[in-house]
């Protein structure tokens, strides 16, 4: 799948096995400081463990891989279980399109809301506040957002 934002075009694809290094990469480097200071330490083998191509899309610019995202469709909601773009692409739009692309799915199939938990000190929580996300569960570390579509 191809789209174009702020006239510059990205691609979409599934992920496949060989992209393991760049998914794990990108998500160490952006989330690295928040695990250790939330769980103590940044467990490759939990990674490992929970990689699973069939949820995750590659986002590409320019020949290159840029972001990925992880998103399922559960029985009474759909869940974004991960969404982890550049830094240098941070900022730009990105995210929030990708976001709107899983509630189109989402709606799409009939369900009436999206889920995810984010840390409550990570950036990103801000970003689903303002796309109309509200907490429903607040635990100790993160929060559960919850969105109807």
């Amino acid at each position: 799948m191809y789209f174009t934002l702020n006239n510059q075009k990205f691609s979409i694809r599934k992920c496949r096995k060989e992209d393991y290094r760049f998914v794990y990469e990108l998500t160490k480097k952006n989330m690295y400081s928040l695990y250790v200071k939330h769980w103590g330490k940044w467990n490759s083998k939990v990674f490992r463990d929970n990689f699973d191509v069939k949820k995750i899309k590659i986002v590409e610019f320019d020949g290159r891989k840029i972001g990925f995202y992880s998103f399922e469709i559960r029985k009474n909601s759909s869940h974004i279980n991960d969404l982890q773009i550049a830094y240098s692409m941070q900022g730009k739009g990105l995210g929030s399109f990708l976001i709107h692309l899983m509630e189109k799915e989402t709606k799409k199939r009939k369900i009436g809301k999206i889920r995810l938990r984010v840390f409550v000190d990570n950036k990103a929580k801000k970003l689903y506040m303002k796309l109309g996300y509200k907490i429903v569960i607040d635990e100790d570390s993160s929060v559960v957002l919850e969105k109807n579509v």
